[in-house]
């Protein structure tokens, strides 16, 4: 079961070649990730072709974000729901309607975790294998004139909450990292963008990416690259907030590189082992224990 997110045009193309490459088992995919209806509904697909065990892949690339955690929150191995909201509003701050649609807003109790007579297993995000830096470089070091010289930045979707960005940072920074070994980068840096955000972080992510481009720009040249499947959605919002000048954009993400599809049917096959990952379930009363 591939879980997808923010899926449309060239990207939702490569969804369809994904399900391909996995060749001699039933296949599903969700077109957005935190949505347990749409997951459930996956499932009950699935059901309907007697599988005994269903390994869901996720398609976010960052593990700390809150897609994944509602995902775990969803197959049973997290105790709480999370949501992906701007934080506490202070007086004279509306929201900017956001419109990604993998967006995490709940209310209430939240939503029902899956249900499914087979084994549900959910596998690990793909920036904990090597393939997501070795993709991510290659787009890189096909901008880049001397990467020795040059800085690499990877911009991406981040987290609307201000605490939600910090844990982000960290993930995404060490991810750069590895980028910029690989790529043989003078440089590792990121940038973050944001939908749905109050008007005061905004100005702030504005605020603070700006000063780490324009620190980068005076040291060499700057490559930027996209943290996501499909990089159009990050490009717009990244145009948005800081213009197009300063750095030279590949807007690709993962999309048509192979190491993509290699690495979903190599965690396929290694995780079809793995045993039910559910702690918890949801009981008749809609708790949970």
């Amino acid at each position: 079961l591939l879980l997808a997110y923010d899926t449309g045009g060239a990207w939702k193309t490569e969804l369809g070649h994904l399900r391909s490459e996995l060749r001699g088992i039933a296949v599903e995919s969700v077109e957005s990730a935190g949505d347990g209806v749409a997951i459930q509904r996956g499932l009950d697909r699935l059901k309907a072709q007697h599988v005994s065990k269903v390994v869901a892949i996720p398609l976010e690339l960052v593990s700390e974000s809150p897609v994944m955690d509602q995902l775990r929150y969803l197959f049973g191995i997290r105790a709480e729901p999370t949501s992906d909201k701007p934080d506490e509003l202070r007086p004279g701050m509306a929201p900017v309607q956001g419109k990604n649609k993998s967006a995490l807003v709940f209310t209430g109790k939240g939503p029902k975790r899956l249900r499914s007579d087979a084994e549900l297993v959910l596998t690990a995000t793909i920036d904990k294998a090597p393939a997501l830096a070795d993709i991510l470089a290659a787009r890189a070091t096909t901008l880049a004139r001397d990467p020795s010289k040059e800085a690499v930045i990877l911009v991406g979707l981040a987290p609307r909450s201000d605490t939600g960005l910090e844990t982000w940072k960290t993930a995404v920074s060490a991810i750069a990292e590895s980028v910029r070994v690989k790529g043989g980068f003078r440089e590792a840096a990121i940038i973050w963008v944001r939908d749905g955000t109050r008007a005061g972080q905004q100005d702030k992510d504005k605020s603070e990416n700006k000063a780490t481009l324009r620190r980068l720009v005076t040291a060499g040249g700057v490559v930027a690259v996209p943290l996501a499947p499909d990089g159009r959605r990050v490009g717009q919002l990244l145009q948005r907030q800081l213009g197009t000048s300063g750095y030279r954009w590949n807007g690709k993400g993962l999309i048509g590189d192979p190491r993509l599809s290699d690495w979903i049917v190599s965690i396929s096959k290694a995780a079809s082992t793995l045993p039910d990952v559910r702690q918890y379930r949801d009981n008749a009363q809609g708790g949970f224990r």
